[in-house]
C-alpha cells in the first residue's frame, strides 16, 4: 500500500514541472515507501514472535509440554500415527523394561497422558483451539502467575561495589577540591593579589619566581607576559600541597585492596634484597638506607621526627651500617625516646618547610626524598629550596 499506492499518489500531488525532477522524486518516494514497508514487516514479525505461546499451566491437557511433542508428531497427525507413536514409545519406556529408572517412568506417564488427550476427539479439539487462542484458555481457567525468587546477592560482591562507589566519590571530591585550589592559586599569582586582598604568601612567592623566569627569557614585554603565564602555570602544576593533593588512582581504597598482595610481596622482596646486599657488603641506595635506618630508630614516625639536616647526615654517612648508627645515636640519645615530636632547635627549619609547602602539615617521607633529589639535581621550576 505504501510502496505502490500512497507514495506514488503523494509524488503526483507534489510533482514538479520539470520531467527529470519529477522522475527523480518519484524514484526517491518509491524507495522511501519500500523502506517504510520493510520497517512495518519487521514490526509485524516482532508482534508475531512476541505473541504469547500456549502453555497448559493448569494441567488440563499435558502440562507445560506439548502433547504432540511428547509423541514426536505434528499437529496434523492422524489417529493411526498417534497409536503407532504411542505403542513404540510405551514399549521403549515401559517400567518393566526400565526398573528403577525414574526418568523412564516419568516419560511413560507423559506419553500415556498425551495419547489419552489426542485419542479423544473432544480433548484434541479443545487443545488445538486453545493453542491458537491462548487468551481464552486463561479466561476460562484463570490467569497463572509464575513466582521465582531472585538469587541471593553475594556479600562480597555488595561490599566490593560499595567500596568501588566510595572510591569513585572520594576521587571526584578530591579532584574537585584540588582543581579549585590550583585555580585560586593561579589566579592570585597572575593578578599578584596581596595577602589582604585574597592572595597568599605562596601565591606571592610563585609570582616572584615566575617574574624571575620571565625576565630571563626575553626583553620584549609582550613575550614576557606570555612567558609569565606559562611560568605561573608550570610552577602551580609543580607546586605540592598536602592539604589539597592531586588524587591518584593508585591511592584509592579499591585499588589498594586489589594491590595489597603485590604490596606485601614487594615489601618482602625489598627486605630480602637489603639483607642480601648487607650480607655481600654491597652499597645500598638512599631509599634502602632510609628503610634500614627507620628500622634502627623504631619506625617511620621516628624518621619523620628528624630534621632534614639529620636525615641527610644519616644518609650521607652510611648510617645504615649498625656501627655508624650507634656512633651517631650516642650524641642524640633523646631521639630514641621521643614520639613524633621535633627535637629542640629545629623550630625555625620546620617553619621554613611549612611556609614553603603552604599546607601547615609535616612533609611525608616520599616528599622529603623528592626534596633531597631536587637539591642534588638543581632542577628548574623548583619551589622548595
Amino acid at each position: 500500500l505504501c510502496c505502490w499506492v500512497l507514495s506514488p499518489s503523494w509524488c503526483w500531488v507534489l510533482r514538479p514541472q520539470d520531467k527529470k525532477k519529477r522522475a527523480m522524486r518519484f524514484g526517491v518516494t518509491r524507495c522511501r515507501g519500500l523502506v517504510l514497508f520493510g520497517v512495518l514487516l519487521l514490526f509485524a514479525a516482532e508482534e508475531v514472535a512476541a505473541k504469547a505461546k500456549f502453555k497448559d499451566y493448569w494441567n488440563k491437557f499435558c502440562g507445560l509440554t506439548d502433547c504432540y511433542s511428547e509423541l514426536g508428531l505434528y499437529p496434523n497427525a492422524t489417529k493411526i500415527q498417534i497409536k503407532r507413536a504411542y505403542r513404540n514409545l510405551s514399549l521403549e519406556y515401559h517400567p518393566d523394561k526400565n526398573p528403577g529408572n525414574r526418568v523412564a517412568a516419568e516419560k511413560f506417564r507423559r506419553v500415556a497422558r498425551a495419547n489419552e488427550v489426542l485419542s479423544s476427539d473432544e480433548e484434541r479439539k479443545k487443545l488445538d483451539y486453545y493453542t491458537e487462542n491462548p487468551g481464552e484458555y486463561f479466561q476460562l481457567y484463570g490467569s497463572y502467575v509464575e513466582m521465582a525468587y531472585a538469587p541471593k546477592s553475594s556479600v562480597v560482591t555488595v561490599m566490593l561495589f560499595l567500596l568501588a562507589f566510595t572510591s569513585c566519590v572520594m576521587y571526584v571530591l578530591q579532584k574537585s577540591k584540588h582543581d579549585q585550589f590550583v585555580a585560586k592559586l593561579e589566579r592570585a599569582a597572575t593578578l599578584k593579589l596581596p595577602v589582604t586582598g585574597g592572595g597568599t604568601v605562596e601565591s606571592l612567592e610563585l609570582r616572584r619566581r615566575a617574574d624571575e623566569l620571565a625576565a630571563k627569557s626575553s626583553k620584549s614585554k609582550k613575550v614576557q607576559k606570555e612567558e609569565l603565564k606559562k611560568a605561573i602555570k608550570q610552577l602551580v602544576r609543580d607546586y605540592s600541597n598536602d592539604e589539597f593533593p592531586e588524587p591518584k588512582f593508585s591511592e584509592l581504597p579499591v585499588v589498594k585492596l586489589f594491590t595489597l598482595p603485590y604490596s606485601y610481596i614487594s615489601t618482602f622482596v625489598l627486605a630480602a634484597k637489603i639483607e642480601y646486599k648487607k650480607f655481600k657488603n654491597l652499597d645500598l641506595s638512599d631509599d634502602e638506607k632510609q628503610i634500614v635506618i627507620e628500622k634502627y630508630l623504631g619506625g617511620p614516625d621516628k624518621w619523620e621526627a628528624l630534621t632534614d639536616e639529620q636525615q641527610d647526615y644519616l644518609i650521607a654517612n652510611d648510617c645504615a651500617v649498625k656501627a655508624n648508627f650507634n656512633a651517631w645515636i650516642k650524641d642524640h640519645p633523646d631521639l630514641l625516646d621521643q614520639k613524633n615530636t621535633k627535637p629542640n632547635g629545629s623550630s625555625s627549619h620546620a617553619e621554613t618547610t611549612t611556609n614553603a609547602n603552604g599546607g601547615g602539615a609535616n612533609l611525608t617521607t616520599k616528599a622529603k626524598r623528592e626534596l633531597r633529589q631536587r637539591r642534588k639535581q638543581q632542577a628548574s621550576f623548583v619551589i622548595d629550596d
